[in-house]
């Protein structure tokens, strides 16, 4: 597949992809000043409440400003003591201070107290992205590099499946250099809640190399260290197998994996930053460590679009004959996301 090929038929994919969106209850700011503020509250952090109106764009109310919260959803509330609830804000009471109401139940609270505040998780959650980057050299040097990557995330309750998919190509004065691709399943089981059990299963490919598949099998356990709608860390080590077939030469070998994945949201400018990173050690068989890095930050043009730019190292302590120990690729391109 030539790279017009590769860029026609990524292109085709994000023309088809569409966004699903559902309808959210109006919340109500009432501020000092008497004016009312209806709309989505996304959250309530450094001492500012983010609000979506029907009629714009989310932007921030600083929280000195506003008097009370009215809503009639439950949010995520950590307090200024380090207490973690999850309640609704009913309203007021007679000396001024905001009214959290939990399992029908009401309590008073000064407004300035709300350390945090966030959307909670919901049973049935879905998302996912595509991605398409390139990066050009024409001249002294004539080269190109493609990369499409694609990645969702399904929550069933406690219940989590990520998929990713990444596709890349490179040629060196019209020689093709790489053609890998690679596909990775994880399944979370949140037994535990934020601890949860880990399975992955992994298929890698780079004929250009002769690495005619690199099968990865494992299961172990996970935690997530930070899991918000706008912020999200987690880490995993497990122990499987890999099989791995390098021209004619197939081995088997027992393996301890290492996955972490962080995305942060950044309310107020539409940016977010995300690091994946992986690490294969081989047990037995042959002797190898792998890591895999991707590391980038996407700008949002529209609800759906956005712009991103990407760093990716992989790098092996005995990589195939035919290749180099270390693979990096920095590129520019933009994306559909959808939820």
């Amino acid at each position: 597949m030539n790279l017009r090929t590769f860029f026609f038929i990524t292109l085709s994919l994000l023309a088809v992809t569409v966004s699903i969106s559902e309808p959210v209850m109006a919340d109500i700011l009432i501020l000092k000043n008497g004016d009312r503020i209806s709309g989505d509250i996304k959250k309530v952090w450094d001492a500012e409440v983010t609000i979506e109106p029907s009629y714009s764009d989310e932007f921030t109310v600083d929280l000195p400003a506003v008097d009370h919260i009215v809503s009639e959803r439950d949010f995520e509330i950590e307090l200024a003591d380090g207490a973690k609830i999850l309640g609704k804000l009913t309203g007021i009471d007679d000396d001024g201070n905001q009214l959290l109401t939990v399992n029908n139940e009401s309590f008073a609270v000064p407004l300035a107290s709300l350390y945090e505040l966030d959307e909670p998780e919901k049973a049935f959650d879905w998302d996912g992205n595509i991605d398409l980057s390139a990066t050009i050299n024409r001249g002294n040097t004539d080269s190109s590099n493609g990369k499409l990557s694609a990645e969702t995330t399904l929550k069933l309750s406690d219940h989590r499946h990520i998929g990713e998919l990444t596709l890349s190509r490179e040629t060196q004065s019209g020689i093709s250099t790489q053609e890998k691709d690679q596909f990775v399943y994880q399944y979370n089981w949140l037994f535990r809640d934020p601890v949860f059990f880990a399975s992955s299963f992994s298929f890698e490919r780079d004929p250009i190399i002769e690495l005619q598949q690199r099968i990865i099998g494992s299961a172990g356990l996970g935690r997530d260290l930070w899991n918000t709608p706008r912020k999200q860390l987690s880490v995993q080590l497990g122990v499987g197998g890999q099989t791995e077939s390098i021209g004619t030469i197939r081995t088997e070998s027992t393996v301890l994996t290492w996955s972490m994945r962080y995305r942060h949201d950044f309310l107020n400018s539409d940016l977010e930053l995300y690091h994946n990173n992986s690490i294969t050690h081989n047990l037995s068989g042959r002797t190898n460590t792998s890591y895999k890095t991707t590391t980038g930050m996407r700008f949002e043009i529209t609800d759906l679009l956005y712009i991103n730019f990407s760093i990716d190292y992989d790098y092996e302590t005995e990589p195939v004959d035919t290749a180099k120990n270390e693979d990096i690729a920095i590129l520019f391109g933009g994306g559909i996301e959808f939820d």
